[in-house]
Order: structure tokens, then C-alpha cells, then sequence
């Protein structure tokens, strides 16, 4: 009976002991101001608009036993604007982030951005579940996506 206790406090140091090796996860803050300009062709008006992303973030890294990053976790709000020369609208998107750092593969789960126009609702919105390669390039997307294209045009015309 002595001997099998001594292999269960043997194993459960050996537990610990690996427990202990692996690297915690690390957390930073960072800042983001990510600005897209959509002009000519690009737009979807006769005219440029400009799409922004600012905030902070918070940044989980995820290691494995031999200290190599595996995933990330991003969680924050961001505060989205897409404008024109003329006129700005607003919005909030608080949806997560996870990065799979071996294949750089992102989803992003969650409302990522809904401007809307009084009378006209939701004219240029994303939520759900979005899977992107690492080069920006979608995946899967599962969810509502909206864009209204004149009345968005509208509200950001003189």
C-alpha cells in the first residue's frame, strides 16, 4: 500500500512539475488605428470613404510546452467610423478575435460593426461568425451582413 502511494505522489509531482514548465499565457495591451480608404472602384459610392478601427485591445498569447506561441485572444472594443468629406457615421464593435498562430487563420465572432441611419436602420453592418485566412482572405462566414448602398451613399453624401 506504501509503494502505490509513493507512485501517486510520484505522479502527481510529475503533473505539477510539467504543469509548472509551461509557459504562462502573456497579456498586452495594444493600441489599434487601422484606416482603409475606398476610392474609384473600390467605393461603393460615386465618391471616397473612409472606413477606420480605433481602440485599445487586449492580447492574450497562448504557448505550448516548449514556449512557441500557439494562439492568441483579442478582446476589446473598437470604435468603427466610416465617413466621407462631407459626413461621419458611428459605431461599436466589441466582437473577439482568435488567432490560430500555426496557420494565422482568425475568427471573429460577434457584432463587428453596425452603422446606422434614422429611418433607415442598419445600413452597413457585420455580425456572426467570421474565419479568415492569414493573408485577409474570408474563409467562412456564418451571420448577417448588411450593406445598403444608397442609403448609405446618402447619408455620407454633401
Amino acid at each position: 500500500m506504501r509503494a502505490l502511494g509513493f507512485i501517486v505522489v510520484a505522479a502527481v509531482a510529475g503533473v505539477f512539475a510539467a504543469a509548472a514548465a509551461a509557459r504562462a499565457p502573456t497579456v498586452e495591451l495594444m493600441p489599434v488605428n487601422d484606416v482603409t480608404v475606398f476610392s474609384g472602384a473600390d467605393s461603393p459610392c460615386p465618391f471616397d470613404i473612409v472606413f477606420t478601427g480605433t481602440g485599445t485591445v487586449k492580447v492574450t498569447t497562448f504557448y505550448d510546452d516548449s514556449g512557441t506561441p500557439v494562439r492568441q485572444s483579442i478582446h476589446g472594443a473598437l470604435t468603427h467610423t466610416i465617413g466621407s468629406a462631407w459626413h461621419t457615421l458611428v459605431s461599436n464593435g466589441p466582437a473577439p478575435v482568435h488567432v490560430d498562430l500555426a496557420t494565422g487563420n482568425m475568427v471573429v465572432t460577434g457584432k463587428e460593426f453596425a452603422f446606422h441611419v434614422p429611418g433607415d436602420g442598419i445600413v452597413f453592418g457585420q455580425d456572426g461568425r467570421l474565419t479568415s485566412a492569414a493573408d485577409g482572405t474570408e474563409l467562412a462566414f456564418n451571420g448577417r451582413s448588411v450593406v445598403n448602398v444608397t442609403e448609405l451613399c446618402a447619408a455620407l453624401a454633401p
